[in-house]
């Protein structure tokens, strides 16, 4: 009786189904590849030209193994970051679901409306492309007109100049003790920062610039070490943004990385723009924070120890900071930049502090060194220690460091003393 039951059953469901469904009905057949969806119009326009943070919700249908997506941008002013975090769930049609958020930071604009692309992409799911639409922007503005600086925060120089100086190559700016002879790379773009602060009847330079537009982060900074910077008339800014002297926008932040000054902002604290213009991101490079970038790191122990060299003192030191990219090692990328595989630091200035030029003196008078460190994370007793730079191989001379990089060092002082140096010399 109870087989009877079930085979009645049946045949009556079968009846149903034939009776709903007739040559005219479609079946619906679920999909069971990925599918991915946003929350938002894929066509964004930010309310104003200044720096904006935003958020785009995403869904996948159908997700299998690794569930987060990936966002790329195709214009570096917008920096995306896909959130760890989401949650399963189950639309209407019954379908697995997977639900998280990508968030991006357009940065401030300071010239004409301009448009970027966002891709999120899923395994074999079709992406889907965002727009972000940002308005003009009004250009920052600086002292104007423009003066033309003093060579040095310090007195003028010796009226009697001997030998007479001729300097080894192009500079950005002749009598400037710090820069580099320059390069006619079509991907390399130079510009200098003038504070709004006056040195004698002038006001006085910030610092120099060389920016790679193929590497999207800066080759070199160079600017005078003086007391006079550091006055702390001004509280760290904060104020990061991007140079209006680069005509390219720059990337300023990184995923997995920290911004790290190359000039540091403790350096430039004379006045409000001093220390706004050392948070230009020209002057903001990737490092990692693992005792690097952060107290006790590699990057700032050679930070302090440079400024042994000139707080306090008379003369000026002239200091490099650069970025180093190993040709042995694979590249590696981030949100546009090519991350640097070591950092430098490249210092002249004159014996016993003398208060006098450096562009007038005699090679005996001066002292110049370099120093190397490998960019990575470190554990807390890796962090090198500068009286451990010399056996470690981080010291170089200056011509070393030359034949390293390509670059060529102090340009307008002819006696800078580049093939040696004496340990005795700087302070430990």
């Amino acid at each position: 009786m109870k087989r009877f039951l079930l085979w009645s059953f049946l045949l009556a469901l079968v009846g149903i189904l034939t009776y709903a469904c007739d040559d005219s009905d479609e079946v619906v057949m679920l999909p069971s590849e990925p599918a991915l969806t946003i929350s938002c119009n894929p066509a964004i326009v930010l309310p104003s030209a200044n720096q904006t943070e935003g958020v785009i919700d995403y869904t996948v249908v159908n997700p299998f193994g690794e569930m987060i997506a990936t966002a790329k941008s195709n214009a570096g002013w917008v920096m995306p970051k896909i959130s760890t975090k989401g949650k399963m769930g189950t639309n209407s049609l019954g379908q697995t679901t997977f639900t998280a958020s990508i968030s991006y930071e357009a940065m401030a604009n300071r010239g004409e409306a301009r448009k970027a692309e966002l891709t999120i992409s899923y395994g074999d799911a079709r992406p889907v492309v965002v727009t972000i639409n940002q308005p003009a922007g009004e250009p920052e503005s600086e002292p104007d007109p423009e003066p033309e600086p003093e060579p040095d925060p310090t007195p003028d120089p010796d009226p009697t100049p001997d030998p007479t100086p001729t300097p080894s190559g192009n500079t950005l700016k002749s009598g400037w003790a710090e820069l580099p002879t320059t390069n006619n790379r079509s991907d390399w773009q130079y510009a200098y920062h003038i504070t709004d602060v006056k040195s004698g009847s002038n006001y006085a330079r910030n610092y120099s610039v060389c920016y790679s537009t193929e590497k999207m982060c800066a080759i070199w900074v160079a600017a005078p070490m003086h007391d006079f910077y550091a006055k702390k008339n001004s509280d760290r800014t904060d104020d990061y943004g991007q140079d209006p002297k680069i005509t390219v926008t720059q990337p300023g932040k990184w995923s997995g990385y920290t911004r790290g000054h190359l000039l540091g902002s403790a350096e430039r604290l004379v006045s409000r723009l001093a220390n706004q213009q050392a948070f230009y991101y020209s002057n903001i490079a990737p490092q990692h924070s693992t005792y690097f970038n952060t107290g006790g790191g590699a990057w700032n122990t050679l930070e302090e120890w440079v400024d042994k060299q000139w707080v306090g003192a008379a003369d000026t030191t002239y200091q490099v900071i650069g970025c180093y990219w190993d040709p042995a090692e694979s590249p590696k990328k981030v949100s546009g930049t090519t991350i640097p595989t070591h950092y430098y630091k490249v210092l002249l200035r004159t014996k016993n502090h003398q208060n006098k030029w450096v562009v007038n003196c005699s090679k005996d008078e001066l002292q110049c060194i370099a120093v190397l460190v490998e960019h990575r994370t470190y554990t807390k007793g890796e962090v090198p220690k500068p009286a451990d730079y010399e056996t470690k191989g981080m010291f170089l001379t200056v011509k070393e460091m030359e034949e390293l990089t390509g670059l060529t060092f102090f340009g307008n002082v002819p006696n800078a003393p580049k093939e040696s140096y004496n340990l005795s010399d700087w302070t430990f």
